[in-house]
Order: C-alpha cells, then structure tokens, then sequence
C-alpha cells in the first residue's frame, strides 16, 4: 500500500475508533466485548479494578486501574522502575551534542523535535529507552523514580499504530505521532518522559497537563515544580501507545536487556552522585 494512501486510512480509522472507545454503551453489550477482548489478547481481568456495575465505556477499560495487590513496587531508596507494563525494545545511548542516539527502526530521531522544542545539553551523552504497551497490558504510567515536575507539553499530531509493522511504513513515527511529554528534574540531573498516542486512542489523560484541543500544542509550566514520588501516577492511555524515557548522563544505570516489564520493578538504579 503507497505510504500516503496508509497513513491517510490509519489517520482517519484512528480518530474514529477513539470516538467509539469514548461512547457510553449499554453494560450488556459492553461486557461481553470486553470479555471477548480480554480472551482474544490475554487481558488480567482478575488484577483490574471493576467499577460497581461494570465499566461505561470501553476507553474506561482500556485504561482501567488495578488492584492494590496487583503490582509490587521496588521500594529500595535506589531503584530506578518501570513507568509502566510492556515491553523494553532497547537502551539507547544519546548522542555528545544532545541531538540524536535515539534509533528506532533505523530512524535515528531528532530529540528536539521529538520532545516539541530545544533540549540544551540536558541529555548530552545520557540514555533513552522505548517501551511499547501491547494491547493486553495495564495503561497507566507512572513516575520512576523521586523527581520535580517542572514542565509539561502536549504536542499534536497525527495516530498512526506503533506497532513494527506500522513503524516500517512511517519514518519518524514518534515525531509525527500526538504525544505528552514530561519535564523533570532529579537534583542536578534531568529526566523526560514521552506518552506517544497510537492508533485508536481517544486521548492521554493527565490532571498535569495543558488541555488544548486536539489539533493545538501548547505547554503548561509549574512554577513551583510538583514533587513527584516513584510510582505516583502521571497519565493514562485510552488505547494503544508507546513511552519513551530519557535521562542524563550518569543519572541511572544497569538497565535490563529487552522484554517484558511490569509497573513497579526495577530497572536500573539512580546514581546520586551524578545529580
């Protein structure tokens, strides 16, 4: 299929599909296509959190909480953990000048456009790393580890899938894609963190954020920064997405090989003396 003709069908169908996952359906219609969905992709209904009657819609699923006992979070003073549930695609060292390092798929992605405006040298030869959320996995992203909120930036976009098979089809798919991007400060150091919307996704819910409409970027500052702990909830998916975490250099370290992650474990450790 000709490159313009894909990203002209995956655009429109993503916007629709969104709608739908926002509409409210009658409980006994929408039960049955969760149970369906969640047989089809090996959803964890039994670590969910199920409103009383059921759920509204089938985004309020897609980004459903989970139970309290369903994950377990590193609570060493060091540990470094997983924003969220997926799968780790690489660790990718960043380039000197702070431009470039981040290579998905061949693209080697430009950090200032990714993240919707000039990155200084807070990332000059730090690390970034890509974890893409299956269908199956719990939505909700988290903070990592303690840090300073100090800058949020909604960046619009199209919502092309985030699959391989999508990323072969779309150069620089993480830069044309609508994404939330999160500013933090930990001591000295810095840390980002990218929610990439992907096809079919109604919206990224965040109460930390600027609220444009769809088709306007916009930033919102805080002044004072907003105290972060590990794990506190920054945002949520209504469908498909992908996060994407940068950090300093020397800020965290001994990262895992690629595979499945859970919210909560750790992943590496957060080396003081670099901040």
């Amino acid at each position: 299929m000709p490159g313009n003709m894909f990203k002209r069908i995956a655009h429109g169908a993503s916007r629709q599909i969104g709608v739908l996952a926002d509409t409210r359906v009658p409980s006994s219609l929408l039960r049955p296509v969760i149970r369906a969905y969640s047989t089809a992709m090996g959803v964890r209904m039994d670590e969910a959190e199920v409103p009383e009657g059921g759920f509204e819609r089938f985004g309020d699923f897609f980004a459903r909480r989970l139970k309290n006992s369903a994950r377990a979070l590193c609570t060493d003073p060091d540990a470094v953990v997983s924003p969220c549930d997926g799968r780790l695609v690489a660790v990718h060292a960043l380039s000197d000048d702070a431009t470039r390092g981040l290579v998905v798929k061949g693209y080697d992605y430009n950090l200032s456009k990714l993240l919707g405006g000039p990155v200084g040298d807070r990332f000059a030869g730090g690390q970034g790393c890509v974890i893409y959320l299956h269908p199956r996995d719990y939505h909700r992203v988290h903070v990592s580890m303690d840090a300073q909120l100090h800058e949020v930036r909604h960046i619009s976009g199209t919502r092309f899938p985030v699959a391989p098979w999508s990323e072969s089809r779309v150069e620089g798919l993480y830069e044309k894609n609508e994404r939330m991007v999160f500013h933090f400060r930990v001591g000295k150091g810095h840390m980002a963190l990218v929610m990439v919307a992907a096809f079919g996704v109604g919206h990224i819910e965040t109460a930390f954020g600027p609220h444009p409409g769809e088709h306007t970027s916009a930033a919102r500052l805080h002044d004072p920064a907003v105290a972060m702990h590990k794990g506190d909830e920054i945002g949520a998916f209504r469908l498909g997405s992908t996060v994407v975490l940068l950090w300093s250099r020397g800020l965290i370290n001994a990262l895992p090989a690629p595979g499945r992650l859970l919210f909560g474990q750790r992943i590496g450790s957060h080396m003081k003396k670099a901040t």
